[in-house]
């Protein structure tokens, strides 16, 4: 229950969402540290059945408690930096849609309406603000950077066949509202398919959303079409990962063939029914002097307009990729650019939110004494991938102090 006590903290997640993580971890969402429990273990301890059991497991139990009496977690502090910075988060957007199925027990009955999964970390790109834990094409690069410090000891990781099949049995049912796919990237991976085959086939499909954090690189997987498969649902999602356009995109999303994201997204956009295109913009030190072109492509060449969304994140945790970081000089020129497009531009309410909390965040602290750990981050990148950052991004390394050549691993 909602009151004036917890209203600032508590979220809905914990009586109607989970998710699951490549390795099996069940959380109360995506941008949370806590464990329920783990499924990929299931069966292990003599306790734990299910993800039902886990459902109730005592450290969801102290979470849900926690939340009613209005104690802040530090494990929620994406979204209360997402809230200072533009007002809005998942938890706010939770609370609005499903804040009614908060209650005071702490042990509610399992009926997930929103469900999130990332199944496999397998992906085609290894974006400069990611890892190995959400892309297998990050495995190689995070050796080279980390050595002997390595996230994951193997390239690929997914959820156990026992967790496939225990998702199955106990959270696709006619209970569920919405599903997300996360991954890796959910339009390669084959659980993905086998998740919407088993909704068609349980006739349940037309009563259910699905949403999608997709780099949009394919829309087709081995046999599978998944335009004709989207036709069978409520309605589609697809918030499309970009973040800048052409050669700067192809960097900061390492693999991007932008040419074929942009005919892909000019499909979504406006040739399938019944899928609407919300594009997700991840913010960093790279592409946030870059957002007029971005959001002048968004309006110009896929039509977007006042009536219409566009997310945004700002990135908090990825240290070396903070716009915190940009020497006092780079924020002065972003922040004039920026403001002098939102001042100018046809649609003003469409871009003000992007456009605001980035340039508030930027200027909000200054740590430009930590600029060498960006410059020393894509200086390695750059050996190993063969790219040029410098000359995509003149402005910034103008500003990279001379002495500043050597290339050193860094842990974030």
């Amino acid at each position: 229950m909602i009151n004036e006590k917890n209203k600032d903290v508590i979220c809905a997640a914990p009586w109607m969402h989970l998710y699951i993580d490549v390795l099996g971890a069940v959380k109360p969402c995506c941008t949370q540290d806590l464990k329920y429990g783990d499924a990929n273990r299931i069966g292990v301890y003599s306790d734990t059945r299910s993800i039902i059991d886990i459902w109730n497991s005592p450290a969801t139990v102290e979470f849900r408690k926690d939340l009613l009496d209005g104690v802040k977690q530090e494990g929620c502090k994406f979204c209360y930096n997402q809230e200072k910075h533009t007002g809005v988060s998942l938890r706010t957007s939770l609370n609005e849609q499903y804040g009614n199925l908060i209650t005071e027990s702490v042990t509610p009955e399992m009926q997930i309406k929103y469900f999130q999964v990332s199944s496999s970390n397998l992906c085609n790109m290894a974006c400069v603000m990611c890892g190995p834990v959400f892309s297998s094409d990050w495995y190689d690069d995070d050796k080279e950077l980390h050595k002997d410090k390595t996230v994951l000891s193997d390239k690929f990781y997914k959820i156990t066949k026992e967790t496939e099949e225990d998702i199955i049995k106990n959270i696709i049912n006619d209970e569920l509202d919405l599903i997300y796919f996360t991954g890796g990237e959910p339009l390669i991976t084959a659980y993905h398919y086998k998740l919407l085959d088993k909704m068609v086939s349980m006739n349940i499909a037309n009563d259910i959303k699905l949403r999608y954090s997709t780099n949009l690189s394919t829309l087709k997987y081995k046999s599978f079409d998944i335009i004709e498969h989207w036709s069978h649902f409520k309605s589609v999602e697809v918030a499309a990962s970009i973040d800048m356009i052409g050669e700067r995109a192809e960097l900061h999303r390492y693999g991007t063939d932008w040419e074929k994201i942009s005919k892909n997204l000019h499909t979504v956009r406006f040739d399938i029914p019944n899928v609407s295109l919300q594009p997700q913009i991840t913010i960093t030190a790279l592409s946030i002097g870059y957002l007029p072109e971005l959001l002048t492509y968004f309006i110009d060449e896929l039509e977007f307009t006042d009536e219409e969304t566009i997310h945004s994140n700002l990135v908090f945790e990825t240290v070396a990729l903070n716009p915190q970081l940009l020497p006092t000089e780079v924020k002065q020129m972003y922040t004039k650019k920026l403001e002098s497009f939102l001042e100018n531009t046809k649609y003003k309410f469409l871009c003000e939110s992007v456009i605001m909390s980035s340039v508030t965040y930027m200027n909000e602290v200054d740590k430009e004494q930590d600029f060498h750990l960006m410059t020393e981050y894509l200086n390695s990148l750059d050996r190993m991938r063969r790219t040029d950052w410098k000359s995509l991004w003149p402005e910034i390394a103008k500003l990279v102090p001379k002495n500043n050549l050597k290339i050193e691993v860094i842990d974030e």
